[in-house]
Order: C-alpha cells, then sequence, then structure tokens
C-alpha cells in the first residue's frame, strides 16, 4: 500500500491550519483547497486580494502551479479539478481564465457553489494530478 507524504515546497509559505498543502501518494499529488490567499503571508484575515473573479481564478491557478512545479511536474499533469465558487453567475468568467491554463488537456472536473471562508474569496480550487 502507498504511503502518503505530504510534499515539501520551498518557498511557499506554510497553510493556515493544521494541514498539508500538497500530499503524494504512490504517483498522485494531492493538492489541497487553494484560493487567491494561499501563496501570500502575513495574517490571513488581513491579506488584501483583488476584487474580480478572473483575478482571483489567475492567482489560484498561479498559486497551483507553484505547488504541482514545486512537487516536479507541470499543469498537464493535473486530472481532475474540484472548483467552489461562490457565486455561480461567475462560471462562464471562470471558465475563460481555466481555458488559459488547461488548453491540451483540460481536467475532469466539479463545481459547485460554496459559502467559503472569506466574504471576499470568490473562488476555491483542489486538484489532482498524476506525476512521473
Amino acid at each position: 500500500m502507498a504511503k502518503h507524504e505530504p510534499v515539501a515546497l520551498p518557498g511557499l509559505p506554510p497553510t493556515i491550519g493544521p494541514f498539508s498543502r500538497a500530499v503524494r501518494v504512490g504517483d498522485l499529488l494531492y493538492i489541497a483547497g487553494t484560493t487567491a490567499l494561499s501563496n501570500m503571508t502575513g495574517d490571513y484575515h488581513a491579506r488584501k486580494i483583488p476584487k474580480t473573479i478572473e483575478e482571483q481564478a489567475r492567482m489560484t491557478l498561479d498559486n497551483i502551479r507553484a505547488v504541482v512545479e514545486g512537487a516536479g511536474g507541470r499543469m498537464s499533469d493535473i486530472f481532475k479539478v474540484v472548483i467552489m465558487l461562490k457565486n455561480p453567475a461567475d462560471y462562464a468568467k471562470l471558465n475563460a481564465v481555466r481555458a488559459e491554463y488547461f488548453q491540451d488537456k483540460p481536467p475532469v472536473s466539479t463545481c459547485f457553489q460554496a459559502n467559503l471562508m472569506r466574504d471576499d474569496v470568490l473562488v476555491e480550487i483542489e486538484a489532482v494530478a498524476a506525476l512521473t
């Protein structure tokens, strides 16, 4: 049975709670729910993020890219995403940004409306990648 191992990601700030940013199980990399805030430092509630879904989606996907690349992978290795979206009316805008990051091999995806941890957070994404 494969063991799960937290992935050390130098250069990224620690998580805000008792959880790993990413865990590797065999060739699979599980990336925790990630937001525009995830790679910022300082007090969680004082961090400033953009107000638009497009800007937050880009920051979130850039943060996911930093994790997957820090673990030795690429965005094209991501085969599954789960998206938590504050406002379903933002879905088309989110998809336009997401298409920029997953051009060749779009992952399977689930999206649902969620009441996220801060009122100004519009999107959170978790991902699973197959690393070789």
